[in-house]
Order: structure tokens, then C-alpha cells, then sequence
């Protein structure tokens, strides 16, 4: 049995021997194809994206990798792998941030070197057959079917106004002229006269700004729907003396994605007008400027600002601010203005005088932008492409660094490590006497290792005075402490940096009864430098830079003594007396006192009278 099988294979093998098949068609085998070298590539055309806008855009379009990029405002130089290079080359003059992207080899290549670029070419040229045969149909178009484009163009060039930019199409089933054609004479050709008509209108007419469609008969706008898709800017819309009943009726073009820009709607002489919303003229304005947010007009009558006011507010209203309290308030500002003098100024020194020994400190960059903030961003940090080079090395945004061990790493802890992590990254300036540009929130919290302590959240924009003063948005949560040098000592500092998109996101249309706002002294202390021994070593200066009022440190202080001492006795079972011993002789340090008590306990040396 082995010996017949052998012969098969044998004669299988002559047989395939014998035909004549030319090496150079042969497929192709992983092992027989050789491994090509990489391509080095120049790409220009880039100048308002960034290189991780450009990055994305390669991999998301081509799903190529650029590998060792060099950025520059004038040109990237990257590699690619051969195989992916046809793909890379496919972008060439394709549309990327406004402008056209343009890529070549470094080598003088001109075209596809790998096996690839065979079945690319002709990938191309089936595609291009395609393309001409579909022209080809397009041309062929019957006689019938052109005289009747032409007739449709005709009756659109008598009804449209070009002064006014107005597009008369009322009582369409009146017209001679449609008569004539016989357009309107059967219901199969009546229904696809009007997407017809749009297809028309919409390589003829593409600057219509008002349509009239009164007496038509339409009982809803789904047989017309394709007016949105042909005119989705539409300024003026009139509806009158037709059959439109309900509100589902007018659904099909509701939503913000149709006839979004309508300031003016006409719907008189409607069921909808005279017998659904008979009496009820509030209920029926209010129902239509839901379904077209941007109306100002209906049925001739403005919109009421109480209406307009409505239609952009969110179920929870947009605030400018909180702040738990008075004392609060005031607290929390003279602390943010002396912290962010210091962060602009003297880093350092900031660190070590308003940071705790263990604090703890993360930077993360989030560098996309929100297709409905784009239109907020400056074109100066649109030109320049809003770099993050400097910030990404140290970037802790854990939807990238999955890596549980990078994670840790990026995390700062200690004055050290945090003074380490930012004298790395750019020199900032925040100015915040503008309190539009910025958000301030802030209320007093029980932490169960330290006590009470005053949470921080800031939304605000910094420039870098040495990046052509270009300008970032930034999220910044901080937790204090009464304590340190300055009064109170940061515990926990994360920053969330964004491209500036301006403050659109906390500003508020309607009226708030109170606004805090944020106050900046017109020329705030700095925080001091440290004063140097000969030797070099630091000493703590002698007058802090920013102290708070001695009654608020002294208040502070007292309340978070007292709740330590009364966890202290819960966990423990010690009277006052001994609780609060306990936490003398451990420098209030919570740990600290139960680690102590334990071990005490075990020895046998705490008395009975310290549990009475």
C-alpha cells in the first residue's frame, strides 16, 4: 500500500513536471518571496494636523504604521514596511486637514517595488474600467431621458427667483407645463417626479436659500424628504394650505442632522394649525422649535426668547461654578492664585512648600479634539498642530498605557519624583483674570486615611511662552490639606491636558442668579525662593510665600485633630485621654497611631485605665 503511494505521488509530481508553466507565473509562497528592505518616505502637506492627527489619519486610512517619525512643520520623514508602501503611496494628493497630503521615496522611487505592486496596478485598472463603464451608462442616457432632465431644468429655471435665491414650487399639479410633460399623469411616474426634480435641482440649483411648496397636497414630508438631503442649509421653508395632521408628519426632517440651519417655517392653512393644536398656541410653537432648534420664525410670528432660551438647555443646566461655601470659596481662590503664580514662576519652590512629603502626581494627554469643539479652536493652534511630545513621554491617560508596571512608573510620588516629572515639561502661564476661561468647583470631603480635606476640580486654558505663546485647555483635580509651610499642603494633583477649544462647554445662556468669579490679584506675591547655605543645602525659608489667615489654619487644624481622635478611640477602645495621647505621640498620623496601639497591645503595656 505504501509502494501505491508512493507512485501516485511519483507521477503526480512527472505530471506537474511536464507542463510548461513559466517560473515568473508561478504564485507566490511566503517562503519563496524575499523579505524586502524597508522604504524611507518624505510626507508633506500636513501643517494644520499634529503627528498624532497624521499617525491615526496613515493607520486609519491605509492601515499602515509609520515607524521612526520625524516630525517637522515643514515635512515628516518616516519608514514603512515595503509590502505596506503601495497602500501609503494610495494617499497621495488624498484630502487630509484642509490641505493634500504628498508623499515620496527618500531613494528616488517612483512607484511600488514589492509584489504587491502588480496586483495594485491592476486593481487600479479594473477599477478604472469600472469607472468608465459607469460613465459610459451615464452618457448613454436614452433621448427620452435627457429631453425630460432638460424639461425638469426648464420648469425649475421659470419658478426660481436667483435675486432672492427663492424657489417657487407651489401647486405643482396645477402647472401646465408638468401637464404637458405628463410627468403628473400616472401615480408612478407623479411619485418619483419630485426626488427627480431634486436630483435636477441639485446640480443646477445648489445656492437655494427659500422654498415654497403651498398647495401641494402633501400629508407628510416623506415622499419629500430629499428636499433636506438637496438644500440641508435651508433658510425659509413655507407649507402652507397643505394636509400635514400630526407631528410625525414633520419627524422625517426633526433632528439635527436635517434641515438644522431653518430660522423660518410656514405651516398655516395645515390640520396641524387649525385642528390638532386648535387653542393651543404655546404647546404647538413649542412642539415645532423642539424638532428645529435654530427657528426664529413660525407662521410669521418670532419665536419667544423663553422658547429659544428652552431649546438649547440641557436637562440639567450648565453652571458656571460651585462652591460648598463662602469660607470655601475664599479658601480655595487665594490658594489657586498663589499656586498657579508659583507653577509659572518657581516650580521648584512650589513643590516643596505647598506639596506633602508623600503627594502624588500624574500628567495625562487627551489630544483629540470633539468634532463639536473644532470649530472653537484657535487657528493659530490649528496652524501650529498643537504638538504633545514634551507631555506624551509622561503621559499617565490609561486608555493607551495598558501596561500595569508603565502605569505605576508614570505615577509621581514624593517631592522628588513630582519635582523630577515637571520641571521636564514646558513653561506655562495662566492667567485667570478672565473668569470666562475658566471653571473653578470645590467642596470639603472626609478622606478615611487623613481626615477633612477640600477637593479641587479647575477647567481652565495656560499658554507657553516659549511655544509662540501657543494655548492649551487643561483639567486639574487637586486634594489639600491644612498644613506645610504656606498653611495648606496638595496631597494629590492629577493634570488632564487638552487642545484649547475655548470655554464654550461650562458657558451658561441663561440667567444664574449668582456667579462666582474668579478673582486675581492685580500683581500676586510670588512664591519665595529658597534661601541656600554655602554648602548648597536648602533651608526652609523664613516667611512663607502665600500664608492663610492664622484663625482658618488654627480651625483646620482642631477639626481634623478631633475626628482622628474619635476614629482612633472607635478602633481601638481607648478613652479620650489615651486616644489623644495616642496621636500626639504619633504626630496625628493615623496609620501611625493604630500601628502603634497594636503593638503596644501585644507587649502587654497598656494599662487598664487607658479602656475606661
Amino acid at each position: 500500500m505504501l509502494r501505491r503511494k508512493r507512485d501516485r505521488r511519483a507521477a503526480k509530481k512527472d505530471s506537474e513536471m511536464a507542463v510548461d508553466v513559466s517560473l515568473s507565473r508561478r504564485r507566490e509562497t511566503p517562503r519563496s518571496r524575499k523579505k524586502e528592505p524597508p522604504i524611507s518616505v518624505v510626507i508633506t502637506g500636513h501643517t494644520k494636523a499634529s503627528e498624532d492627527d497624521l499617525i491615526n489619519f496613515v493607520w486609519r486610512k491605509a492601515k499602515v504604521r509609520l515607524l521612526n517619525v520625524t516630525y517637522s512643520p515643514a515635512s515628516v520623514t518616516a519608514v514603512v514596511k515595503a509590502v505596506e508602501f503601495p497602500r501609503l503611496n494610495s494617499l497621495n494628493g488624498v484630502a487630509f486637514a484642509g490641505d493634500c497630503l504628498a508623499i515620496r521615496r527618500t531613494d528616488g522611487g517612483t512607484g511600488d517595488t514589492s509584489s504587491t505592486a502588480r496586483r495594485n496596478r491592476e486593481k487600479r485598472k479594473r477599477k478604472a474600467a469600472a469607472h468608465a463603464k459607469k460613465a459610459d451608462a451615464t452618457l448613454g442616457l436614452s433621448s427620452s431621458a435627457n429631453e425630460t432632465i432638460q424639461n425638469l431644468k426648464r420648469f425649475l429655471e421659470q419658478r426660481y427667483n436667483a435675486e432672492a435665491k427663492m424657489l417657487d414650487l407651489s401647486a405643482m399639479h396645477e402647472d401646465q407645463f408638468l401637464r404637458q410633460m405628463g410627468i403628473l399623469a400616472e401615480a408612478s411616474t407623479k411619485s418619483k417626479m419630485f426626488p427627480a426634480l431634486m436630483k435636477v435641482a441639485s446640480m443646477y440649483f445648489k445656492d437655494v436659500q427659500s422654498v415654497n411648496l403651498t398647495k401641494n397636497n402633501i400629508t407628510s414630508v416623506t415622499p419629500i424628504t430629499t428636499l433636506a438631503q438637496t438644500w440641508p442649509k435651508l433658510l425659509n421653508l413655507c407649507l402652507s394650505d397643505n394636509n400635514i395632521t400630526t407631528l410625525a408628519d414633520l419627524d422625517p426632517w426633526a433632528g439635527k442632522s436635517k434641515l438644522a440651519c431653518l430660522q423660518e417655517l410656514v405651516l398655516l392653512g395645515n390640520p396641524i394649525v387649525t385642528v390638532t393644536f386648535a387653542g393651543k398656541p404655546e404647546a404647538y410653537m413649542t412642539e415645532i422649535v423642539t424638532r428645529f432648534p435654530n427657528l426664529k420664525m413660525l407662521d410669521g410670528a418670532v419665536v419667544p426668547p423663553n422658547l429659544m432660551a428652552a431649546k438649547h438647555q440641557l436637562a440639567f443646566p450648565t453652571h458656571s461654578g460651585f462652591f460648598d461655601s463662602e469660607e470655601t470659596q475664599k479658601l480655595v481662590l487665594s490658594f489657586l492664585g498663589a499656586f498657579f503664580n508659583g507653577w509659572d514662576g518657581d516650580r521648584k519652590t512650589t513643590i516643596q512648600q505647598m506639596y506633602s512629603p508623600t503627594a502624588r502626581f500624574s500628567v495625562s494627554v487627551n489630544s483629540s479634539v470633539p468634532r463639536s469643539s473644532r470649530q472653537n479652536a484657535s487657528h493659530a493652534n490649528t496652524e501650529m498642530g498643537q504638538r504633545w511630545s514634551s507631555y506624551k513621554r509622561r503621559s499617565r491617560n490609561l486608555m493607551y498605557v495598558k501596561s500595569a508596571p508603565e502605569q505605576t512608573l508614570r505615577l509621581s510620588q514624593g517631592q522628588d519624583d513630582i519635582l523630577k516629572t515637571v520641571t521636564a515639561l514646558p513653561e506655562t502661564k495662566h492667567d485667570m483674570s478672565d473668569a470666562s476661561q475658566w471653571l473653578i468647583e470645590s467642596w470639603n470631603i472626609t478622606l478615611p486615611s487623613c481626615g477633612p480635606a477640600i477637593k479641587i476640580i479647575v477647567h481652565g486654558r495656560f499658554e507657553e511662552p516659549k511655544n509662540k505663546h501657543l494655548a492649551r485647555s487643561f483639567d486639574r483635580f487637586l486634594l489639600i490639606l491644612p498644613g506645610g509651610p504656606t498653611g495648606v499642603q496638595v496631597i494629590n494633583d492629577m493634570l488632564v491636558l487638552r487642545p484649547y477649544v475655548g470655554p464654550g462647554a461650562w458657558q451658561n445662556t441663561l440667567p444664574q442668579p449668582t456667579q462666582p468669579v474668579v478673582v486675581q490679584p492685580a500683581q500676586p506675591a510670588p512664591v519665595a525662593p529658597v534661601p541656600v547655605t554655602a554648602s548648597g543645602t536648602p533651608v526652609a525659608p523664613a516667611t512663607p510665600a502665600q500664608v492663610l489667615p492664622v484663625e482658618q489654619q488654627q480651625q483646620m487644624q482642631l477639626q481634623i485633630q478631633r475626628e482622628l481622635v474619635a476614629r482612633v478611640k472607635a478602633e481601638t477602645g481607648l478613652n479620650d485621654v489615651f486616644a489623644e495621647m495616642c496621636c500626639q505621640q504619633n504626630n496625628w498620623d493615623y496609620n501611625r497611631a493604630i500601628a502603634a496601639f497594636t503593638e503596644l497591645k501585644q507587649r502587654g503595656v497598656i494599662p487598664p485605665e487607658a479602656f475606661r
